[in-house]
């Protein structure tokens, strides 16, 4: 994990720089150059994620707590792609977009998480009625 961590690290801040030089020229090469970086940032840490949401479904089958932590994962997954676009859309200079992003992505996760929220209130419905 530490590896991994140090090498996207390293391929973040390496691609930083060298968009931060292109920028200079050719603002529109490196708004590329810096949507190519994270795309390989998101791809190097996929495999990653596919093991660690396997054991985590695992563990939720065993604890009878499988809904939950399956709108836990759905909402980590949006929060983290919502965040990757909203970055590049300030990166591009389109903080309004960017904001757009992050209210859907909001609204999203609300809706995610309606489900658990519905099971929630009629186990408080169960206890309040007896």
């Amino acid at each position: 994990a530490v590896n991994g961590v140090l090498a996207v690290s390293a391929l973040a801040v390496f691609a930083a720089v060298c968009g931060a030089l292109i920028k200079k020229g050719n603002p529109e090469i490196a708004l590329l150059f810096s949507i190519g970086a994270a795309v390989l940032v998101f791809l190097y840490v996929l495999p990653q994620t596919e093991s660690l949401a396997e054991t985590i479904g695992m563990l939720a089958e065993a604890s009878e707590m499988s809904e939950a932590l399956q709108v836990l994962l759905k909402a980590l997954g949006i929060v983290l792609v919502g965040r990757i676009a909203a970055g590049i859309c300030r990166d591009a200079g389109e903080s309004a977009l960017a904001s757009g992003v992050e209210f859907a992505v909001k609204a999203a996760v609300l809706l995610t998480a309606l489900p658990l929220l519905q099971s929630l209130l009629a186990i408080v419905q169960e206890v309040l009625t007896l």
